[in-house]
């Protein structure tokens, strides 16, 4: 599974201001111990660098060893096509996603549950924060829905990670509050 290191938090003193104020770096990952696949990740990552910097119709493709963003929403729409989950017009199979997280989450109820809330919760979230970023879209041939909708779905398992999963550390406290307290998934949803 890919994961996207999106959001900063300032760890030193645990407290949050603004959801504009940051000053260090946190992987969510660190935090909630998912289980992770990163078989599809790999490959997809080692096959868009390999591809980077060639030119196609003439019109050079964007460096995605400099562009982290447009990397990571290429590997995301990379991987989603590997698993089945990508349509040929761009939707996601929502249920054959479900049923491949839930498969891979069979071990943990509790996280296999929390995973598809997740999902159902983001999708439209996703559709709609995709059209912020259609004029990225067109400079390097990726769709952001995926890389979009992963990126929620891991927000909102991060914030209620079950608690066999947690590291209980200040950073990772100040990293659910942070998350909890800019909430934009809960604001949009009806």
């Amino acid at each position: 599974m890919l994961f996207l290191s999106i959001f900063k938090i300032d760890s030193t003193s645990n407290k949050l201001n603004s959801c504009d104020t940051t000053k260090h770096t946190k992987l969510l990952g660190s935090c909630c111990n998912v289980p992770r696949n990163d078989q599809y990740s790999k490959a997809c990552r080692q096959s868009l660098l390999s591809k980077t910097n060639r030119t196609t119709n003439n019109v050079e493709t964007r460096n995605l060893k400099s562009d982290k963003v447009a990397l990571h929403a290429c590997m995301a729409e990379c991987v989603f096509k590997m698993n089945g989950f990508l349509y040929s017009n761009g939707t996601v199979n929502l249920s054959v996603m479900q049923r491949s997280l839930e498969q891979r989450y069979k071990k943990d109820a509790a996280l296999a549950k929390l995973v598809a809330k997740s999902l159902n919760s983001c999708a439209d979230y996703a559709k709609i924060r995709k059209k912020q970023f259609e004029w990225l879209h067109a400079k390097d041939n990726c769709d952001y829905y995926p890389a979009t909708l992963l990126a929620c779905i891991m927000e909102q398992v991060y914030q209620n990670c079950p608690a066999s999963l947690w590291k209980n550390t200040e950073d990772c406290a100040a990293m659910k509050k942070f998350l909890i307290a800019c909430d934009d998934v809960k604001k949009t949803r009806k």
